[in-house]
């Protein structure tokens, strides 16, 4: 009985659900299909899932070296028909890839393989451990030539990045930290600081190379930002103050004068690491400083400038070789600040050396040397030219109006006998 109580009830359910679906739902919008399950097809292998295959030593480097450029932790090679030794060359291979080619050489940290088979029928696995990461690999720029090198370490400079990877083409060995530091000196407009500079070259020997660079600067991006504008409005108004000189002379005194005399400097033993910054426009005054900031003002008031580096009392000192008229000078702000000179003063080699110091005279233009009957060294261009011995016979003094009479005599009194 209590069965067939449940049975009638459920039977009862059923009726009103299919009633009120009758209802919401129209015969003529519904179809009912059997379920039918879909079986996707396997995909099918594509070019770059298969292994490469190779049959000679060219095809066997091109394929450990697109392994490594592909940061490919494990690859597999298969060897076919294979003309050589193939074992030799896997050696050789491998050794190249990962000490000569410059990719292999940035990235790679240590390399292992095993060969199963023969050159008629052999597998390769190839297992890489590397010391850079995927994204570093693909960072690296490539450029041709170290003048396209440089360009790309000045925009580094310039926007305060603190690393770039360069891959050079028809590379020059050159001394990377002295030439950057030598930019940076040379145009404190737009490089404000010195960084430390982390340089490494892969590999040792070659045509192309991957030149690694690190920079460690003295401060955030946007606070060395903030400081570069202020050294820029600064040297851009001076310029602007020095073009005022119509001659090469008055320009480099207009620049002296800005330059020295509109501070009361502190003087530093330290070299600085923003050298234009602590000079402008904080009063520290240090010869690198004077040195850097004199020598862009000149170029962009017209002079031919150099800086100098030297030794003065044992300690290493910065000043300037300028060209005034043709004739080349030194010009060293640090002296005339800490000697209180008001005016600038052209230094010849001779007068530097004289005061102690000490650089490489060879690697520059030579300086006015006046020269003086003795072979002595005069220091300055009025030195005297009279001769070092007297004459034995006592000068006459010449008529102060000419003798109406002609006389042989009276012309041998015009000066000693030479």
């Amino acid at each position: 009985m209590k069965r067939f109580l449940a049975i009638s009830l459920l039977l009862c359910l059923l009726f009103s659900l299919t009633a009120c679906g009758s209802e919401l739902v129209h015969d003529d919008y519904l179809s009912v299909k059997p379920h039918v399950e879909q079986v996707l097809p396997d995909p099918e292998p594509t070019a770059e899932d298969e292994p490469p295959v190779v049959t000679n030593r060219n095809e066997l480097r091109g394929a450990v070296l697109s392994c490594i450029r592909g940061w490919t932790e494990h690859g597999t090679i298969l060897v076919r028909d294979y003309d050589g030794d193939i074992s030799a060359d896997l050696t050789e291979t491998v050794r190249y890839a990962t000490e000569e080619e410059p990719i292999g050489a940035f990235a790679v940290d240590y390399a292992d393989y095993e060969l199963s088979g023969t050159g008629e029928e052999g597998t390769i696995s190839l297992r890489l451990v590397f010391r850079r990461s995927a994204a570093e690999v693909d960072a690296i720029v490539t450029v041709n030539g170290n003048a396209s090198a440089f360009g790309k370490i000045q925009q580094a400079l310039t926007n305060y990045d603190t690393a770039l990877t360069l891959r050079v083409r028809n590379f020059e060995p050159v001394d990377l930290p002295a030439a950057i530091r030598a930019y940076c000196l040379e145009h404190p407009e737009s490089v404000l600081a010195l960084p430390e500079l982390s340089a490494e070259v892969y590999p040792n020997e070659g045509g192309t190379r991957i030149v690694e660079l690190h920079f460690t600067y003295p401060g955030e991006r946007d606070e060395l930002r903030r400081m570069q504008s202020s050294v820029s409005t600064i040297l851009s108004s001076a310029s602007s103050y020095v073009h005022s000189g119509k001659t090469e002379a008055e320009r480099a005194a207009l620049l002296f004068r800005f330059l020295t005399g509109r501070l009361r400097y502190s003087v530093s033993d330290t070299e600085p690491v923003m050298p234009a910054y602590s000079l402008l426009c904080q009063g520290i005054a240090h010869s690198l400083s004077f040195a850097s900031v004199f020598n862009a003002e000149c170029g962009t008031a017209g002079l031919e400038c150099r800086m100098l580096e030297g030794v003065l009392n044992g300690q290493t000192c910065y000043w300037n070789l300028l060209c005034i008229d043709g004739e080349y000078y030194h010009v060293d702000l640090m002296r005339a600040v800490e000697r209180g000179e008001t005016e600038l003063t052209l230094l010849t080699s001779a007068e530097l050396r004289d005061e102690g110091y000490v650089w490489d005279e060879t690697a520059h233009p030579a300086t006015p040397e006046p020269e003086s009957t003795d072979g002595s060294t005069p220091t300055g261009p009025d030195a005297p030219t009279e001769p070092t011995e007297p004459s034995t016979e006592p000068p006459t003094e010449a008529p102060t109006e000419p003798s109406t009479e002609p006389s042989s005599e009276s012309a041998e009194t015009t000066g000693p006998e030479e």
